[in-house]
């Protein structure tokens, strides 16, 4: 009875809670600890998998550098290098260049005894003689002494060797001595001769071996010189760079030692091993991230080769992985462990659940309810934020199906799309309404078609690869930056293509203007030149033609054509003055003008010439514009030029439209010019402010007026820039548009000459 009572006790159901966790925390722990020891085991024999790794890529690199010693020895043998025969010895240079040029090697050079000359053939395979002084190269003075005859010089990396700085050049060269024998030189004098060197990329060479190394899943190599610089490393801003600073310098919140004195104390002493250290970013990860590393050197300058009484060079080969990524392996083989020794608890456990309160399960109940609810809550936000990463991101993201059709696009697509369907979809398109279409019904056919050719590259390729193009959408034209990346399924088949596009139409634009300016500036030096020679003539023919003009008046048909010559000679006069107005560059003027007052002034002196050319005028002139930079004349220069401009295109009448207002910034202000004439040609747009381009017939301008105006307004911190719609193309709207912008004034600036008076107005068309 006493046991019934004791069962029966408040004391039992505790007892037992206790003595049950009590087996269940043993349990636990023994679990953890041998789960501790595993990862050990797994640690050690990872790391013995990664120091493999790296000994046999060590090996392989050792393997190179051996061969490109070699194959300077035995291009050194040579007798075209060793006598520098005038007919061989490029292309014996050449020859042995094709086969090491995949070893990294760029440069092949002889220097004579006297460092004076050089006789090189680099990676493009083109010979040159040098004449210099190379008596400070250290190869040289290493190479006269008789003791290194026969060995091989390596010299440090360096980034600061002629011809390549920037570049991680390593030097290999061997004294060079006359001992081979030919028919040129049958008794060979045995003397020194001077040096041979190979220039070898060190990145290059190190790269080769480690860019397809891979350790676990996302491991990777690097490799660094004896000085501590990254010869090769995944980060590409890391390369060149200091091991031990470059680490702190990305992220100075994370300590380095551990990695640091591996480095030290290990990797450059020419050691093998392996450890742990912590790093502060893996792949797209950041924060502290525990990696393990195994090393093994690389002999650069072996004892064999080099100079015994210097320190032997290496490099250093290591393979890193995150540490976690390492324990996941063992983590199944842990969680069945865990799982068992759970379900031996939950046994344990299960007599004393008998004795528990519903309360406890209701309770229970609840709270992983609650949990479940919070996960849930969790995942929506995580899915949302993904989402709206995709649906705001200003690059275009769609999917497209093997078929060709599209099968989800963002929001920024939609908009760039809808462009194909003015009509259809007007306003802001929704994504929805793109779904099914065919990449023919958004795209022009040539567009269309250059997409499908690279998918069914990137299909039968597997490669993902980035180009730059120009796709046509609807009767826009924009340039892309792509990337389509194939979507695998669970055999690794391709089923659907991921297009990544952002607009970069705006960066082409930028880039072409640059290219014009370029072009600009390169075609004034010559017109210059050009104008200058050919005035001089001119004039002295001018001269000429005035004197027989005053001596030929009883001769009407000599003096006639005489005044046809006078009259040609000042159309080539005012040519080469347009020439010179093109080619001139002032200095910058730091002057104001009232534009207001300059537009009343030029509609004032072009209205009679409107009214007789059938041109209406509609004019739209802010009276409070505040002033702009800019020279008055020369801001009357480039106005008039654009209005006459403007009459040239409406020959048969039309409206002339003048509009001067403050720009949507408050920065600048902007005048318009629009005429309602036959336009500018689609192909002729791109090259309207090039010199020498006009649209106009032969002998009605010189094709310099936009490029003259445009070198003025810039001048200033301007710009010009024009809309025109073609006639062919829009019957309706037909015409074109060229708005000034010239910058506000800021503070108080003396204004240049008083505006109040007349200047002259030069019209180059």
């Amino acid at each position: 009875m006493r046991r019934l009572d004791f069962l029966r006790s408040r004391y039992v159901l505790p007892l037992l809670l206790a003595v049950n966790l009590l087996l269940l925390g043993t349990s636990i722990y023994l679990g953890f600890k041998s789960a501790e020891q595993m990862r050990q085991i797994v640690r050690e024999d990872f790391n013995q998998q990664q120091l493999v790794l790296a000994r046999h890529t060590a090996s392989l690199l050792q393997q190179d550098i051996d061969f490109l010693k070699r194959e300077l020895s035995t291009l050194n043998l040579s007798p075209s290098i060793q006598y520098l025969e005038p007919l061989t010895w490029a292309n014996r240079m050449r020859f042995t260049l094709s086969s090491v040029r995949e070893e990294g090697v760029v440069e092949i050079f002889r220097l004579n005894p006297e460092g004076t000359r050089a006789y090189l053939v680099n990676e493009r395979g083109l010979d040159h003689v040098v004449s210099g002084t190379f008596k400070d190269a250290p190869y040289l003075a290493w190479a006269s002494n008789p003791e290194n005859k026969g060995r091989v010089y390596v010299s440090p990396v360096s980034t600061q060797v002629p011809n390549y700085v920037g570049r991680l050049i390593m030097a290999v060269a061997m004294p060079t001595y006359e001992e081979s024998v030919d028919e040129s030189h049958p008794h060979p004098t045995g003397a020194w001769s001077g040096v041979l060197v190979f220039y070898i990329d060190a990145h290059y060479l190190a790269n080769k071996f480690t860019q397809q190394i891979k350790s676990g899943k996302t491991g990777y190599a690097w490799i660094v010189d004896n000085q501590g610089t990254f010869l090769s490393h995944p980060e590409r801003d890391f390369i060149g760079k200091n091991a031990f600073t470059v680490r702190k310098q990305r992220m100075s919140a994370i300590s380095f030692d551990a990695i640091n004195e591996i480095q030290r104390e290990k990797m450059l002493t020419g050691q093998e091993g392996w450890g742990t250290y912590i790093s502060g970013w893996h792949g797209g990860l950041a924060g502290e991230i525990q990696k393990l590393i195994a090393y093994a050197p690389v002999k650069v300058g072996d004892p064999a080769f080099g100079q015994p009484a210097n320190p032997t060079l290496s490099w250093s080969v290591a393979v890193v992985a995150p540490e976690q990524e390492v324990l996941g392996v063992v983590h199944s083989l842990y969680l069945r462990q865990f799982l068992i020794q759970v379900i031996i608890g939950f046994f344990v456990l299960s007599g004393t659940m008998v004795f528990l309160n519903f309360r406890y399960e209701r309770q229970f109940s609840a709270t992983l309810e609650e949990e479940v609810t919070r996960q849930k809550i969790q995942l929506q936000k995580t899915e949302a934020r993904y989402q709206a990463l995709v649906e705001n991101a200003a690059d275009l993201i769609y999917t497209v199906g093997e078929d060709g059709r599209i099968e989800s696009l963002n929001r920024y697509a939609a908009e760039l799309f809808a462009y194909a369907f003015p009509g259809k979809h007007s306003g802001e398109a929704s994504p929805q309404l793109f779904v099914g279409h065919d990449l023919y019904d958004i795209f022009s056919k040539k567009s269309a078609d250059f997409h499908r050719e690279w998918l069914q590259e990137v299909k039968e390729t597997g490669r993902t690869r980035s180009k730059r193009h120009q796709v046509t959408i609807g009767d826009m034209e924009f340039w892309f930056s792509t990337s389509i990346v194939g979507l695998k399924d669970e055999q690794g088949r391709i089923y659907a293509y991921e297009i990544i596009s952002r607009n970069v139409t705006g960066r082409k634009a930028i880039e072409d203007r640059l290219i014009s300016m370029e072009k600009l500036a390169s075609i004034g030096t010559l017109a210059a030149g050009v104008a200058h020679e050919i005035n001089n003539p001119i004039a002295v023919i001018l001269g000429f033609t005035e004197h027989l003009l005053e001596k030929t008046d009883e001769s009407p048909e000599v003096h006639e054509t005489l005044q046809v010559i006078e009259e040609e000679g000042l159309k080539c006069k005012k040519i080469v003055e347009n020439l010179l107005t093109f080619a001139r560059s002032p200095e910058r003027t730091e002057t104001n003008a009232d534009i207001h007052k300059i537009m009343e002034k030029l509609l004032a002196v072009v209205q009679n010439t409107l009214l007789t050319k059938k041109i209406r005028l509609e004019s739209s002139l802010a009276p409070d514009l505040p002033r702009a930079k800019g020279d008055p004349q020369e801001l009357q220069q480039v106005f008039i030029n654009l209005i006459n401009n403007a009459m040239d295109a409406m020959k048969g009448g039309g409206v002339l439209k003048v509009v001067t207002r403050r720009s949507p910034d408050g920065k600048r202000v902007a005048i318009e010019f629009g005429d309602t004439g036959n336009g500018i040609p689609k192909e002729a747009q791109t090259k309207i402010f090039d010199p020498f381009f006009t649209t106009k017939q032969t002998g009605e301008g010189t094709g310099l007026g936009l490029s003259v105006s445009y070198g003025i307004i810039t001048k200033f911190g301007g710009n010009i820039i024009f809309a025109s719609y073609p006639a062919e193309e829009y019957p309706e709207k037909h015409g074109t548009t060229f708005t000034v912008y010239l910058p506000l004034v800021t503070g108080a600036e003396p204004e240049a000459g008083a505006e109040g008076e007349e200047s002259p107005l030069t019209i180059i068309s």
